[in-house]
């Protein structure tokens, strides 16, 4: 069976009528893995744009930050 890679389901279904089930595996994991692939490189797409959208966070260092070990010291 000649695989055309630009439809990996077509491939499956036509291994499948053949009785071709090594086909029809190799096929479906190509599809699986295509798809797969899309979405990971969308996501990561999606993230990169989020991420550098951010505005930088600024670090006041006279700005006095309450820590749960202050807070104790405070009640002791």
């Amino acid at each position: 069976m000649t695989q055309d890679n630009s439809n990996p389901t077509r491939d499956m279904i036509d291994a499948l009528q053949k009785g071709d089930n090594l086909g029809a595996e190799t096929a479906f994991k190509s599809a699986l893995s295509n798809k797969v692939g899309t979405e990971l490189d969308d996501k990561r797409k999606d993230v990169a744009s989020t991420i550098m959208a951010k505005e930088p966070e600024t670090n006041n260092d006279n700005a006095e930050q309450s820590t749960e070990i202050d807070d104790w010291k405070k009640r002791t």
